[in-house]
């Protein structure tokens, strides 16, 4: 059979198929790295850094950020399903000022090691 004789596949599929495969490979780096940062964050920053991969730059000084979002959807969530009323008491509150407290914590972690990669870069 000729080239010009085959079905070509449609134009969705083939760009699922490479949205799929793509998402598989971001999701792997930024795994990758959030376990970096954890085990070693000046040599996993300084790569990613030197890598110049922006998508993985923006994932990773995002990751307070997702953390915040998903604490303050976890909130709401138990709240709806406890059938809470529209009045926070003490646990809702606690739960809030926890969400916001690690958030900082990992943004103050992260900018910490932001800083000393960028003062050894810039020496």
């Amino acid at each position: 059979m000729l080239k010009s004789q085959q079905k070509s596949k449609p134009w969705w599929r083939r760009a699922g198929r490479l949205g799929v495969l793509l998402a598989i490979k971001e999701s792997y780096l930024f795994l990758k790295n959030v376990f970096g940062l954890g085990v070693h964050p000046f040599k996993t920053l300084r790569a990613v850094q030197r890598e110049k991969d922006r998508s993985q730059q923006v994932l990773i000084l995002g990751l307070p950020g997702y953390v915040l979002g998903v604490g303050l959807v976890g909130v709401w969530l138990g709240r709806r399903m406890l059938g809470a009323s529209i009045r926070w008491g003490w646990p809702a509150k606690l739960s809030f000022l926890g969400v916001v407290g690690v958030s900082l914590l990992v943004g103050g972690y992260l900018g910490y090691w932001l800083l000393k990669v960028w003062r050894v870069k810039y020496e």
